[in-house]
């Protein structure tokens, strides 16, 4: 591709990116797998563009991608409104998880060569849900208001548990596998414990700083800078980078619980979080940062390799299964059965998972490319099999038909409520601690 058409792709595929936001607003099916459409056409179809094309940018980028990522879940981690939801969603989160991580795990240690430790991996990766997909698709559905909230909290809840987990394990990578189990926890846990205090630190320094900052010009970038700087200086150390991240978002996103020191009032140093105005613009990142990394994901499926495929779609019923078996089980019986169905069926797998995914071969690690693709696979699996069921369930008898599988459940919704409106929801946003974000 010459530089010009390139110039043109890059404006294209931004506009486009917004139109298929609109689209999904209206026909449930996610913006992502437009994207990956885009990345499927230009890559293996008509081979126009090819991952090797961008050279050592490609590790980078989905670096780069990752660190926002994590960031962004930082700061939208309401640890006042976890501590309020968290009886209610804990459930349902907890064995939605970690049931798909272990039927997951088990599948790939039957059915592939990859070492316990990497088929581990790939499940904790592959049982978080995508906020990005879930919570859209939340606003649009007729549930109830109850069954709503469940969702809009259970994917980030999810999400966040997926990270922390899947980079639990993969610190495991870094040390010797005839390392001492007792030793291998332990630096396990220094790793974290160091990188978590690096970024709270990092972050709560950030907030006292944020007040001087905006006092300079063109100093709105210098925030996410600053969370670059604080992952280089945690994997430099040794310690966990990604956790970093995460924390440092948590720790600004949360500021306002922090009792202030004595010494700080002395000075008039007083830690701020994000107003309005830095929120946005980080939205905006994170959105062109989402656009271009799901059309990279696109143009990195190897769709000669058969078997991860095939193996992926697979992997896609395991995870509906799993969903199923722990909505059955964790949801109460007053829900409406068409509320029960529509939770069962949200598997889909975002940004979180692909990103995560390409880090063991970034490392060299064995079976990395086997990895990646197979979880590249799942995400674009995983988002069409939630496309196509919450469709059959509103607009076909499928959900009347599958009713039988929420026996002793409510056959009428109580109180239906109405599809969220953007605006209303924009509103809603704005007026909570999450105003005006995008979820990934």
């Amino acid at each position: 591709m010459e530089t010009g058409q390139a110039i043109v792709f890059v404006g294209l595929l931004i506009f486009l990116a917004h139109l298929f936001v609109a689209l999904f607003e209206r026909t449930r099916v996610p913006d992502v797998l437009y994207l990956t459409l885009i990345g499927v056409i230009i890559g293996p179809v008509l081979q126009i563009v090819s991952p090797g094309d961008f050279g050592k940018l490609g590790p980078v980028f989905t670096t780069v991608a990752l660190v926002v990522i994590l960031f962004e879940g930082g700061l939208e981690l309401s640890l006042e409104n976890l501590r309020k939801s968290l009886k209610g969603t804990v459930l349902i989160t907890i064995l939605s998880y970690f049931i798909s991580l272990v039927l997951i795990a088990a599948a790939l240690l039957m059915l592939t060569n990859l070492i316990p430790r990497a088929a581990i991996f790939v499940a904790a990766v592959l049982a978080g849900p995508a906020p990005s997909v879930v919570i859209p698709i939340a606003r649009q559905l007729k549930l109830t208001d109850t069954s709503r909230t469940t969702l809009m909290l259970e994917s980030p809840l999810g999400e966040a548990l997926c990270i922390i987990v899947s980079l639990a394990i993969l610190e495991t990578f870094k040390v010797p596998e005839e390392l001492h189990v007792g030793l291998l926890v332990g630096k396990l846990l220094s790793s974290f414990a160091f990188a978590f205090v690096i970024g709270a630190l990092g972050g709560y320094v950030w907030s006292l700083l944020l007040n001087r900052m905006r006092q300079l010009r063109n100093a709105i970038f210098t925030t996410p800078s600053f969370v670059f700087i604080v992952f280089g200086i945690a994997e430099f150390l040794g310690y966990s980078g990604p956790v970093a991240a995460l924390t440092f978002g948590i720790m600004l996103g949360n500021i306002d619980f922090i009792k202030i020191p004595k010494v700080l009032r002395k000075y008039d140093l007083k830690p701020l979080r994000h107003n309005e105005t830095e929120k946005q613009f980080f939205g905006e990142i994170v959105f062109v940062v989402k656009t271009f990394f799901f059309v990279f994901i696109g143009l990195s499926v190897q769709f000669t390799d058969k078997f991860s495929l095939g193996l992926a779609f697979a992997l896609c019923g395991v995870l509906l299964a799993a969903r199923l078996f722990a909505t059955r089980i964790s949801v109460g019986s007053s829900t409406p059965v068409e509320d029960a169905l529509a939770m069962s069926v949200m598997i889909p797998k975002g940004t979180a998972a692909a990103v995560l995914a390409g880090i063991p071969l970034q490392l060299s690690l064995t079976g990395g490319a086997l990895i990646q693709n197979l979880t590249y696979g799942v995400v674009i699996f995983s988002i069409i099999l939630t496309a196509v069921l919450i469709f059959l369930l509103e607009k076909t008898s499928f959900g009347a038909a599958n009713r039988w599988l929420f026996e002793g459940f409510s056959f009428t919704q109580p109180t239906q409520s109405a599809p969220v409106r953007q605006e209303d929801a924009s509103a809603e946003e704005k007026k909570n601690d999450a105003g005006g974000s995008r979820y990934l």
